[in-house]
């Protein structure tokens, strides 16, 4: 039985890693499939084919569904330059030309931003009868000149143009996770953090692994890929 995976962009380099190892999988990523979302209501669901593929489906679910919403809030400089301070590691470095957030704020527009998404990682569970796992994304980059070649700049009109300290890019990946990770706890939906070895001492992504600055090479998908196989 192929691995079945759903999601968003991070699913990309999962699905050549697959493909590169000879590796059977079925993937739905909805970058790919224009109309795998509708509107129902003003609620998000999913196409008819989808349903009946998670429907149909006995093994685990592997979700890749959202992703990117600490990318979107702070990859790049926001026109009204923030900060916060991360409550599990309050003494990482704060911008000193930023103006300083509560967290909870920060968090709340966050959490605005994802629930779209959860919404959806909810149907995924409601539909499928076997395990689900949600896939953390990936940690960040804190090569700020390396990303800048990356930056699809016309896709963000209204940020600077500078990308954010890596410190308050690593506190929105950590603070993203943790919104996720609470809603999976609440949903019987394993959590499956970053595969170990990717990040350096400080939480960043390693140079190995790097992709576009948002997201991981097919290096990062060929461990996740191993990650998904253990426990399918």
């Amino acid at each position: 039985m192929p691995l079945l995976c759903i999601g968003h962009s991070h699913l990309a380099c999962v699905t050549r890693a697959a493909v590169t190892a000879g590796v059977p999988l079925r993937a739905f990523n909805f970058w790919d499939l224009p109309g795998a979302i509708v509107n129902d209501g003003g609620q998000p669901r999913f196409a008819e084919d989808i349903r009946e593929a998670l429907i149909g489906h006995a093994g685990p679910v592997f979700s890749f569904v959202g992703g990117g919403a600490h990318v979107v809030l702070g990859m790049l400089v926001h026109p009204r330059r923030f900060d916060f301070v991360l409550p599990d590691e309050p003494d990482l470095a704060l911008d000193p030309a930023a103006e300083v957030l509560p967290a909870t704020a920060v968090r709340r527009i966050l959490q605005s931003m994802t629930d779209e998404y959860l919404t959806l990682m909810g149907e995924v569970r409601r539909l499928a009868s076997g395990a689900m796992f949600h896939i953390e994304p990936p940690p960040p980059s804190a090569d700020a000149l390396r990303m800048h070649a990356d930056v699809p700049w016309v896709m963000f009109p209204d940020r600077c143009r500078e990308i954010s300290p890596a410190a308050l890019r690593y506190k929105l990946w950590r603070l993203h996770s943790q919104i996720l990770r609470a809603w999976c706890s609440g949903n019987g939906v394993t959590f499956v953090e970053a595969p170990a070895g990717t990040s350096d001492a400080d939480g960043f992504m390693l140079d190995g692994y790097y992709g576009d600055g948002a997201h991981a090479n097919d290096a990062y998908g060929e461990l996740v890929l191993a990650q998904m196989r253990q426990r399918a």
